[in-house]
């Protein structure tokens, strides 16, 4: 009876591979000198793949995806920051992929937490500001184990004088005296399922942690006599990304790579996966260095009929918009072909609805700029 139960167990070891539910500890935090390889691409059906119930012993398999972009992501001294005066407690700094803003980061012995940034603002206005997240917002902690739930909250707040605001958002308020952005984190970071997922080059024992995060943003116009107005009240809804979003990921951890293994992001409907950032392997030798979102121009923006895109160009090249919903549907695409001396794109937003709307531009298949664009 011992003998058929044991070979039972083995034939079932071999049709079934087990995955070694595994503890995340500090010892794959960031650190100054770090650098962490990651590739970005997508996949028909993903979601199928990777969204399965809680549990253990999992397996999920992307090894099908095909790499868009490529991303070293260096993690450096914040002393050498622009604003490392601003967060005296951070740890490292990075720049974000394809933008020279900084980010700013505490590591602990059993935290990462997200201090802040100084740099281009998320709001499509082409200011360069600086987001002080009080309190610190968590970004991973450590031990990980399964089934853990970790809670986090901030809130940042930061102001700006009218003279530097963009001729659009002057016009809702001309006597303006100064601006203020207000923007709240709420994160909810569930360490829900255990298993071994594949990628290109490799299979990993993971934890996966579903997070969703509630960011709400507001902004306001300080106008004499009345103080501060919430621009919505005055028809800011229409021109800005206002309100509360959803977002939702997938975050796939292992025990020995500092680099998350694969981050999924989903729709605002949760049945699509918009995304997928994951560990390179092996890392790239060379990436081509993009164009930097500052050098991006996009006019005029609001946006009636004609808009133009303005950018770095040094060589011959075939170039792609791309404009993306809000609920992460392109709904136009346009090609061309451009030399060294053209560096500006002609696109007709006519025909789309009025809204808010994501511009992406890629050089040769690769993304070098992004910007926010307004449709009224």
């Amino acid at each position: 009876m011992k003998q058929r139960l044991l070979g039972s167990l083995l034939v079932w070891g071999f049709l079934c591979p087990v995955a070694a539910q595994i503890t995340v500890t500090n010892s794959v935090f960031p650190a100054v000198g770090d650098t962490l390889h990651y590739a970005f691409g997508n996949q028909p059906g993903a979601i199928n793949q990777i969204f399965t119930p809680p549990g253990g012993n999992q397996v999920w398999n992307l090894s099908g995806l095909q790499p868009t972009q490529f991303w070293n992501q260096i993690m450096k001294n914040p002393q050498t920051g622009t604003a490392s005066g601003s967060f005296p407690a951070a740890s490292i700094l990075y720049n974000p992929l394809n933008s020279s803003s900084e980010v700013y980061l505490q590591v602990t012995g059993n935290q990462v937490n997200d201090l802040g940034y100084h740099g281009l603002d998320e709001l499509g206005l082409g200011l360069n500001l600086l987001f002080d997240k009080t309190p610190d917002l968590e970004q991973t902690w450590a031990p990980v184990n399964f089934f853990e739930i970790h809670q986090s909250s901030s809130n940042v707040l930061t102001a700006f004088d009218a003279p530097i605001a963009p001729p659009f958002l002057l016009a809702l308020a001309p006597t303006a005296d100064s601006f203020r952005i207000r923007v709240t984190y709420q994160r909810l970071g569930v360490i829900d399922a255990w298993g071994a997922l594949a990628i290109p080059g490799g299979t990993f024992d993971v934890l996966r942690k579903k997070q969703t995060e509630y960011k709400s943003t507001a902004v306001d116009v300080k106008v004499a006599p009345l103080g501060w107005i919430d621009i919505s009240t005055i028809g800011g809804q229409q021109i800005l990304p206002l309100g509360t979003d959803t977002i939702t990921s997938f975050h796939f951890l292992n025990d020995v790579s500092k680099e998350e293994i694969a981050i999924c992001t989903l729709n605002t409907a949760q049945n699509a996966v918009t995304g997928v950032q994951y560990k390179a392997l092996p890392p790239p030798t060379a990436t081509f260095a993009p164009t930097l979102n500052e050098s991006l121009l996009v006019y005029p923006n609001p946006v009636q009929d004609m808009l133009y895109v303005r950018f770095a160009n040094d060589a011959r090249a075939t170039f792609q918009i791309k404009m993306i919903n809000q609920n992460g549907r392109s709904v136009l695409v346009q090609m061309v072909e451009l030399s060294a001396t053209e560096d500006v794109i002609a696109v007709s937003a006519a025909n789309l609805p009025a809204g808010i709307y994501e511009l992406i531009l890629r050089r040769d298949g690769i993304p070098v700029g992004r910007a926010s664009v307004v449709k009224i």
